[in-house]
Order: structure tokens, then sequence, then C-alpha cells
């Protein structure tokens, strides 16, 4: 029986390309194609995933990391991006994540989910900048502070599965009554169910090339999709 719905924050709460293509507009040389801009997202994405951990044990400074993310990003269109031009890159992306929003819908469906369930936030990240953000989604309405987990608060960060373990401990639930909702095929799902979550996989951006070494209890590929599974778990509650 689930009692808590745990939630990813990037790209999992927001569409983390909307802010991430308004920086690159701003301060990349030229016009890119859709195609380009989609390339460019997922290598950024990837790299955020992959490397987080090497803020968190100290191997990369934060401000070496976030230059070394739009570098790699970029490395399929240009090789000549400046330190300075990635810190110019990183204030106008800043700067557009004070307009992120939740998907469409998910604020009245967390409303409601709230009512029957404890709802969670575990994510990678600097806190800083993860918690900017977590005001500006309002998750403060849905989600209590004791049930937010950042990684660099706890000095765990995904994939280790003990970030799973610690977040249940503390909200007095077992591991199989806890599901997770990650975008990140390895590092959400893979993890969490090593946890012994369930697990859904918000696979919105449609991303087969890489799947999880387990199998999701549920595959979501629209943020509509979540959402319909999200209200049936209230229904189901309210039947209950």
């Amino acid at each position: 029986m689930i009692k808590a719905i745990i939630f990813d924050l990037d790209d999992t709460l927001y569409d983390q390309k909307s802010p991430f293509v308004t920086a690159l507009s701003e301060t990349f040389q030229r016009p890119l194609a859709g195609d380009e801009l989609a390339q460019i997202f997922n290598r950024f994405h990837d790299f955020n995933d992959q490397t987080f951990n090497q803020v968190t044990d100290a191997t990369l400074s934060l401000e070496a990391w976030q230059t070394a993310r739009i570098r790699y990003a970029l490395a399929t269109v240009t090789d000549d991006v400046t330190t300075d031009w990635a810190i110019q890159f990183e204030m106008a992306y800043q700067q557009a994540l004070t307009n992120i929003q939740l998907f469409e819908g998910l604020a009245s469906t967390l409303t409601k989910l709230s009512s029957y369930y404890k709802i969670g936030v575990i994510t990678n990240g600097p806190a800083s900048i993860q918690h900017q953000k977590l005001h500006q989604l309002q998750i403060e309405h849905f989600v209590h502070p004791d049930y937010i987990f950042i990684s660099e608060e706890l000095g765990i960060a995904k994939p280790d599965p003990s970030i799973f373990t610690t977040w249940a401990h503390q909200a007095g639930i077992k591991a199989g009554e806890a599901v997770y909702v990650g975008d990140n095929a390895a590092l959400d799902m893979t993890s969490a169910k090593h946890a012994g979550w369930q697990t859904f996989w918000f696979n919105h951006r449609q991303n087969d090339q890489v799947k999880p070494n387990v199998i999701p209890d549920q595959i979501i590929q629209s943020p509509a999709e979540l959402n319909d599974l999200l209200l049936a778990l209230v229904q189901a509650a309210d039947a209950s």
C-alpha cells in the first residue's frame, strides 16, 4: 500500500528545458535549430545527473562544474566556450529559473495528494539553488520541510540508495510504501528500486536510448499522463 509519493525536482516537477533554452537564446552567438537545442539540452541534463556527485564529494567546485556542463552540452556545435561566456550563460540560466512553474495541473493534483499521502522531494544539486527553485514552485504548500532532501545538505547523492532509505526512516514508513517519481532512468529508477521503493518513470523526453536496469512500476510519457496517474491514486485513496 502506497503511503508516500516522492518526486525528483529538475525536469520532473517543472520543464527544465524551457529556462535552459531561454538562457541559451539570450547568450549564444547564433540561432540554434530545434533539433540542435534538443540535443544540447539532453547533453546538459545528462551531464548534471551523471557528474553532480563530483561537487558533493568536493572533486569539483560548483563554479567549475557549471562551466564544464555548458561546455559539454555545446561540444557538438562549438569548442569555443570561454569561461567568461560560460559565466554569462549561467547568470542568464539562473535568472530564467526564477520564472519556472509546476507542470500544468500539477499544483491542484499535489493539493489533493497531500490529503492522503506524505509528499516529498529528493533531488541532487546545490542546496541554495534547489531551495530557490522549490520556493519558486511554491512547493511549501504541498511538502513539509522535513520531507525535502537535497543532496548537498545531506552529504548523500543519488544514485546512492541510502538517500531513499534515510527519507523513509525519517518519514516513518516502510520501503514498499514509498513511490519515487523521476525522469532519469539510472539515477532515479534504478537507485530507488535498489532501496526497495516503487518507481514511476516520468519519461516525458521519451529517451528510449537509456533505460533503467530495473523494470519501473509505471512508465509515463507526458505531463498529462503523470497528472492522470496521480489523480487515480487520489481516487483510489478516497475509495479505500
